[in-house]
């Protein structure tokens, strides 16, 4: 692809953790685990480096990790993980702006917020006015939930990192 991202790399790597052995069906076992920036040079499955912003992927089938980089996701395997960085970074920037809707969806399969408080997040996350003191709180409260625990997962994975290194969980 250019800019040192090798496709066939990268594909690679995530089939060798993959049940499936057909990048297809390899791509779909894969989901957004969390996203987030590590100022430490880091490289890529596919090669490329330095990266930056980290995508943790998990296998829904066999549990299996990747840490890679944010341009692969999304460019390879089709993932929000770019709308999740983007609205992580405006919200800790002004924690009255809103969660999408990739973001709730990736904090609620994490347990970090339930399925009723993302329900009613989406009924009221693109309105600018209007919202009730009820809805203000709950949306700070999720907000807050939500920085706290993508701060201390990255916490985590950065000192995992500096530990043992960039190893997938196999």
């Amino acid at each position: 692809m250019g800019a040192g991202h090798n496709e066939e790399k990268f594909k690679a790597a995530i089939i060798l953790r993959s049940n499936s052995k057909i990048w297809a069906e390899a791509k779909s076992e894969w989901e957004l685990h969390l996203v987030y920036d590590d100022p430490a040079e880091r490289a890529c499955e596919c090669g490329h480096q330095p990266i930056n912003q980290i995508c943790v992927i998990k296998n829904k089938d066999n549990n299996k990790e990747a840490e890679v980089g944010n341009v692969c996701v999304h460019r390879f395997m089709k993932l929000a993980s770019q709308r999740v960085l983007s609205v992580l970074k405006r919200v800790r920037w002004d924690l009255k702006k809103s969660l999408n809707p990739a973001a709730l969806d990736l904090f609620a399969r994490r347990g970090v917020i339930s399925n009723d408080e993302r329900s009613e997040y989406l009924d009221y996350w693109r309105k600018r006015t209007n919202l009730t003191d009820e809805q203000k709180a709950q949306k700070n409260d999720i907000n807050v939930r939500v920085l706290k625990y993508a701060d201390e997962e990255t916490a985590r994975l950065i000192a995992n990192f500096a530990n043992h290194g960039l190893k997938p969980r196999l």
